[in-house]
């Protein structure tokens, strides 16, 4: 083809150009979509190829200007260079070359470029050097824009060091860390650990025998911190060497504790398994210890249970393991462990549980101190002997299985005898119980034996060393003739903390180590009529509700006598209390209901398992047998208020180093309703007043007291359990039999015939109290208020009597007042009853119940003691005895001493006839009995 003619062709190209981009313009003018470049004069329509694959590569609009540009600027070149129009290619081809791949935006550049002249292959082929580098500009921008877009372009540059969140990934895969980043977190942690290891190891010294388990002391003070009380320091403890520590103990700890000893490096990896996968499933937590980690565990002087615990064990186990012998480890372990009864070292167990030398040691005594070990208290023959066999069985059994001993030798060993434990010297004497309570209280709290031996603590009690001294000098003041076997048990308590301030359990712990005052049990007698009373006050019975305080009184079931048959006549819920009237109160606990009685006094704090606590109908005469210490704790609730607070003697607990290891946290709880309780202390003002406490008056110098006496069945106890404002202190009697299984009647000393609540009881009360309130504020109790639920009768009106009895009316409000002492009783009851019987109960039942405001209850007691008056008292005699003991305390304050002269010119058959008459008359309808 001639110049000319090629040249001919290029202008026409470029005319068409200019026409095709004027007219491009135009319709982009009108809003219609830009077409491709303009094609050659006298050709069809727009191949679509060019079309498709500019949408095929995926190009932005970056692209498609790029792509623009490089045509625009590469156009002459590119018509110079194309071959005659004869010689075009498909343009489909063009697009299906341009589309794949990478260069996908270069194809489309070049694509646009040939469409304006027609054969896009060839020119791309044929383009100048500047034509070409311009194309490259446009593939890399669509390359670019297509690795935005999601393409198979280039990864996203990281955004920081560890690529987190991860770029270029899409959500929620962007969040989760890269194989690389795990890997390196995981090794980097190995690194720090195996560091810390080789520091920690590198750091441990190894501690000489004399470190551990060394007797740090631990002091006891009385609540000023100052007054020390007493030690838990006695250790016992021989070191031997390895030689004189016999074989046959030394085979029996490895067979029972760590048969592996001798193979492991001072741990076991197959134990610390077994131990985790045992604890991670619920099972009880056990520490997999080889016999090297028990030994590092006294130099800890407790038992670690922690896992960060057990890795300090560990790593000391490993280096000790390291720089000493087997035999030398398991002779240290043997020299410093903790057999209990204050030996530590298997010498001195030898001593304590056989009394000989380690090198006497039999096969069945080494067995059972190897047994021990796990728990030297707990599992110590002398206080469990039934789990001691099972476990001295167990270690014999390991040692045939080890091969130690032959199942024959094994089958012929026999339980070995031991010699009795021998209490502390430091716990003589009377602050010996002083000592075991703190330590029992500190056991309850998570504390160790060993930990309380010798952490070197400072403990310091709630006991006043100035109220404690009263209290011993009390119980001293009693006379010299009291007998042997009489035994005191005193507490007291300040009842706005529950803290125990002194204690009297006893003359001696070492020759009699059992506490009465915290151990010890008796029954309760009229003390539990405080429970009855309290529950008939929240019941809606006031005060000065009236019963029935005639005796005997017979109830479905069961009789009830007054101490000495005495009468009172109608009597408010008050006097009945200042009097401790049986038959008043058994009326009140049948109207209330007897578990009534029982519910109240475990609101105020008696344990749900008192021995006898139950809901019988005799429960108020005091059938249950709490301590004294439960008593008194009860009674604090009710002089803080009706507030609960438990009863505690341990204040604090510092470790050597000052830190705080336990501080007593008080936890109250409102149980009954604060003028149940003013309303209960203001009728439990009456024995210390007018009852059977009276004496306390001259004692106790003008301060207001509050409190009951109580004697049991048989005066088998006596008690007196009363409080001021400021201080609780129960007082507990009781004699044992000799043989200690079951009390006996207290034998009478001191002039007393009979030793009642309120002889003894009352004077050791009164001694305790008087000198230890000396100098302290007057404090007196709130005033009677009025109760928002009572709902019963406050006060009983007799009906108006009949015509021609005009002289009972007068003679039967004398009895209503009931506050003459005794005398009225003795001798109204005397003369009426005769004449009352006959004509009054057949006329006052009937009027009465007309007349009374609840009549449910009217009728039915109308009818009840009327029948059964015959029969039951021949059939409860028991009932009858246990209700006369009851009330040992009564004759001193309820009858003025004068109880015997009271009911000596009345037939008592006819005082028996005369109740019913009298009971529908004090029915339940007023709340009267």
């Amino acid at each position: 083809m001639s110049d000319s003619r090629r040249s001919s062709r290029g202008s026409s190209g470029r005319s068409s150009r200019s026409k095709s981009s004027a007219s491009g313009g135009a319709r982009r003018a009108a809003g219609v979509r830009r077409a491709s470049s303009g094609k050659p004069a006298g050709k069809g329509s727009e191949p679509k190829g060019t079309s498709r694959t500019a949408r095929t590569s995926g190009s932005g609009a970056a692209a498609a200007g790029a792509a623009k540009g490089a045509s625009a600027k590469g156009s002459s070149a590119k018509s110079s260079a194309a071959k005659g129009s004869g010689a075009s290619s498909s343009p489909k081809s063009t697009s299906r070359t341009s589309a794949p791949g990478g260069a996908a935006a270069s194809t489309a550049a070049s694509s646009s470029s040939a469409d304006t002249g027609g054969r896009t292959s060839v020119n791309s082929r044929h383009a100048r050097p500047g034509a070409k580098s311009a194309a490259a500009t446009t593939a890399a921008a669509g390359g670019a824009g297509r690795a935005g877009a999601g393409g198979r372009g280039r990864k996203a540059a990281a955004t920081n060091f560890l690529n987190y969140p991860r770029a270029g990934a899409k959500n929620p895969w962007r969040w989760i860390p890269s194989l690389r980043l795990i890997v390196g977190a995981m090794a980097l942690l190995v690194l720090c650990g195996l560091g810390f290891a080789v520091w920690l190891y590198n750091d441990t010294e190894v501690p000489e025998p004399s470190d551990f388990a060394l007797a740090q002391t631990s002091r006891v003070y009385f609540s000023d911190g100052e007054t020390e009380m007493g030690t838990f320091s006695e250790i016992n403890r021989t070191e031997l060497s390895s030689d004189e520590i016999p074989q046959n103990i030394k085979d029996a700890v490895v067979a029972s504790e760590d048969e592996s000893f001798y193979e492991n490096r001072g741990v076991s990896p197959r134990g610390i398994v077994r131990a985790l996968v045992n604890n991670l499933s619920g099972g009880s937590r056990q520490g997999a210890s080889t016999i090297t980690q028990q030994y590092v565990e006294r130099y800890y002087t407790g038992t670690t249970t922690s896992y960060v615990g057990k890795a300090k064990e560990a790593v000391m186990a490993l280096k000790i393991d390291q720089e000493l012998s087997k035999d030398e480890i398991l002779s240290r372990y043997l020299n410093t462990i903790y057999f209990g009864r204050g030996a530590y070292g298997v010498q001195e167990a030898s001593q304590a549980y056989f009394g000989k030398d380690a090198s006497e040691l039999t096969d069945e005594e080494a067995a059972l101190l190897v047994a021990v070990i796990p728990g030297p208290s707990a599992y110590d023959p002398a206080n469990n002997k039934e789990k001691s066999v099972q476990l001295w069985d167990r270690v014999i059994s390991r040692q045939v299985n080890v091969g130690q001993l032959t199942p024959e030798t094994a089958d012929a060993m026999q339980f070995p005898e031991t010699i009795e434990p021998q209490s502390e010297n430091s716990l003589g004497g009377t602050n010996g119980y002083l000592l075991a309570q703190v330590r029992s209280e500190l056991l309850e709290q998570g504390f160790t034996e060993e930990e309380i031996n010798t952490g070197g603590f400072t403990i310091v009690s709630t006991i006043d060393p100035a109220i404690q001294e009263n209290t011993v000098q009390a119980v001293e003041n009693l006379p010299e003739d009291r007998p042997e076997r009489n035994h005191v048990g005193t507490v007291t308590i300040d009842p706005s903390t529950g803290a125990i301030k002194a204690m009297y359990g006893g003359e001696d712990f070492v020759t009699q180590p059992r506490n009465d005052a915290t151990q010890s049990r008796m029954q309760a007698g009229s003390i539990f009529k405080t429970f009855t009373l309290i529950a008939a006050l929240e019941d809606g019975y006031p005060l000065d509700s009236r019963w029935d305080g005639n005796s005997p009184k017979t109830f479905p079931g069961w009789t009830v006598k007054n101490f000495s048959d005495t009468d009172y006549g109608r009597v408010t819920l008050e006097k009945a209390t200042a009097s401790s009237i049986n038959t008043a109160y058994a009326e009140v606990n049948t109207e209330i209901g007897p578990e009534r009685t029982e519910e109240t006094a475990i609101a105020l704090g008696l344990p749900e398992t008192t021995p006898g606590l139950d809901a019988d109908v005799s429960n108020v005469l005091g059938t249950a047998s709490p301590t004294v210490t439960e008593m008194g704790e009860v009674y604090s609730t009710i002089a803080a208020g009706g507030v609960h607070h438990g009863s505690h003697i341990v204040k604090n607990v510092t470790r050597p180093d000052g830190s705080t290891r336990y501080e007593f946290q008080s936890e109250e709880r409102r149980v009954i309703d604060e003028d149940v309780a003013i309303n209960a202390t203001v009728a439990l003002q009456g024995p210390p007043t007018t009852g059977s406490a009276r004496d306390l008056q001259g004692v106790m110098n003008g301060r207001e007291i509050a409190g009951k006496t109580g004697t049991s069945e048989s005066f088998r106890s006596a008690w007196f359990v009363g409080f001021t404002p400021q201080l609780v202190t129960a007082v507990g009697m009781f004699q044992p039999s000799e043989d200690g299984t079951s009390e006996e009647q207290l034998t009478p000393f001191g002039g007393e015939e009979n030793i009642t609540g309120g002889t003894f009881p009352t004077q050791i009360w009164g001694d305790i109290m008087s000198p230890s309130l000396e100098g302290q504020e007057m404090l007196q109790f709130p005033a009677q208020v009025q109760l928002d639920n009572e709902t019963r009768e406050r006060s009983y009106t007799p009906p108006p009597p009949p015509p021609s009895q005009e002289e009972e009316p007068n003679e039967e409000p004398t009895d209503e007042p009931s506050e003459e002492p005794s005398d009225e009783p003795s001798e109204e009851p005397s003369e009426e009853p005769s004449e009352e019987p006959s004509e009054s109960p057949s006329e006052e039942p009937s009027e009465e119940s007309s007349e009374s405001l609840s009549e449910e209850p009217s009728d039915e007691p109308s009818e009840e003691p009327s029948e059964s008056p015959s029969e039951s008292p021949a059939n409860e005699g028991d009932d009858q005895e246990a209700s006369r003991p009851t009330q040992g305390n009564e004759p001193e304050g309820g009858v003025d001493g004068n109880a015997s002269e009271d009911p000596a010119g009345v037939d008592p058959a006819d005082r028996a006839d005369a109740l019913p008459s009298a009971e529908p008359a004090t029915t339940r309808e007023d709340g009267s009995a």
